[in-house]
């Protein structure tokens, strides 16, 4: 009977654990999501320079 309650508890305490890392990533997800955001606006522009950069330099 130990054994079986031992068991349950582990399992309860690991779903917790799980529930709780979820959680956590979902707030730190949500704390960089503007920086993210930022970062890639700042390739994309990197991209579209580069692009126009090669395309004007096709027609010298």
């Amino acid at each position: 009977m130990r054994c079986r309650m031992a068991g349950r508890s582990g399992r309860i305490r690991s779903r917790e654990q799980k529930i709780i890392l979820l959680v956590l990533a979902v707030v730190i997800v949500a704390l960089l999501w503007n920086f993210l955001g930022v970062i890639l606006r700042l390739i994309l522009f990197a991209a579209v320079v580069y692009l126009v950069y090669r395309l004007l330099q096709s027609w010298t």
